[in-house]
C-alpha cells in the first residue's frame, strides 16, 4: 500500500488550522437563517430563535407599529435643535400649532434649505426637507403633537424612568400598545443593533403594561463572538394620568457568529 505523504501533511495541516482557527465557527458563518414567526404574546424563547431573529432580515412582528421611510429618516426637533446654546436639556418638543411646528423645522437645520407643505396627524406635525445647501438628504422633520404625547419630563442626555405623558383621552389597550410601539420605532427604525421579538399588552386596573422582548446586539471585532442579548422591557401607562415609565430585565446573553 502506498502511502502519500503529501496527503497526510495536508490533512495534518487542515486539521491544525480547524483547531487554531475554528472550522465550526466557518461553518456558522456560512449558515443561513430563515426568518422567524414569534407568537404575538411569546415570552420565552430558545437560542435558536435568538440567532435566527438576529441573522436575518427580521427587525419586529408583524402586529407592530411601522412606517415605510423608503430613502427618508426621521428627526423629531428639540430643545438643542432649536437653540444651541441649551445646556444640559435635550427634550423633544411637542405643540398643537401647526405654525410653531413649522418655526422649529426651520430653526432645526441650516439657513437657505426648502420643505414641502407640512402634514398634521394624530402623533406629529411634519415637515418635509427635500433640499438643503449642504447635501441632498431629505428629512422628515417631526414635533410632537401635544394632543397625543408631551415629553417635557423626558431628557435624552439624561434618562429617567418616566419618559413621556400620553395625551389621548380615553385611550384604549390597542391604542396604548400603538403608542409604545410607535415610540420604538421612531428611535430604533434604523439601527441594526436593536430588535422587538414580541409586542403585548396587560390590562391592569391603574395601569397598562406594553410588554417588549428585544434584541440588543453587538457586532464583534476580528476573532470575536457577536453578542446577543434578550431583554424584556415594560412600558406602564397610568390610566387616570397618561404618565409613562419604563423597567427593563436583561434575560441572557448568548454568542453569536465568530468573526
Amino acid at each position: 500500500m502506498r502511502i502519500d505523504i503529501n496527503h497526510i501533511l495536508v490533512t495534518g495541516l487542515f486539521l491544525m488550522c480547524c483547531t487554531f482557527f475554528s472550522c465550526d465557527d466557518k461553518y456558522d458563518n456560512e449558515m443561513l437563517y430563515e426568518t422567524p414567526d414569534f407568537k404575538s404574546s411569546q415570552n420565552e424563547f430558545a437560542d435558536e430563535e435568538l440567532l435566527s431573529a438576529t441573522y436575518s432580515e427580521f427587525k419586529f412582528p408583524s402586529n407592530f407599529y411601522n412606517e415605510n421611510l423608503e430613502d427618508t429618516s426621521l428627526y423629531y426637533v428639540n430643545t438643542v435643535s432649536i437653540d444651541s446654546s441649551q445646556n444640559g436639556e435635550w427634550i423633544q418638543l411637542s405643540t398643537n400649532s401647526v405654525e410653531k411646528a413649522k418655526s422649529w423645522s426651520i430653526r432645526s437645520t441650516y439657513e437657505n434649505s426648502y420643505f414641502e407643505d407640512g402634514i398634521k396627524s394624530e402623533k406629529f406635525f411634519e415637515f418635509i426637507r427635500i433640499t438643503n445647501p449642504k447635501d441632498n438628504s431629505v428629512i422628515k422633520f417631526r414635533t410632537h403633537n401635544s394632543s397625543y404625547l408631551t415629553r417635557e419630563n423626558y431628557h435624552l442626555l439624561n434618562k429617567s424612568d418616566t419618559i413621556g405623558v400620553f395625551r389621548k383621552q380615553g385611550f384604549t389597550v390597542d391604542e396604548a400598545k400603538e403608542l409604545i410601539d410607535y415610540l420604538w420605532f421612531i428611535k430604533s427604525y434604523n439601527n441594526n443593533s436593536s430588535k422587538i421579538l414580541s409586542s403585548f399588552a396587560v390590562n391592569n386596573q391603574q395601569t397598562i403594561e406594553i410588554h417588549h422582548y428585544e434584541l440588543y446586539i453587538v457586532y464583534g471585532d476580528f476573532n470575536l463572538y457577536d453578542k446577543i442579548t434578550l431583554l424584556r422591557k415594560i412600558y406602564k401607562i397610568d390610566k387616570n394620568s397618561g404618565v409613562i415609565t419604563i423597567s427593563g430585565t436583561e434575560i441572557r446573553t448568548i454568542n453569536g457568529k465568530y468573526n
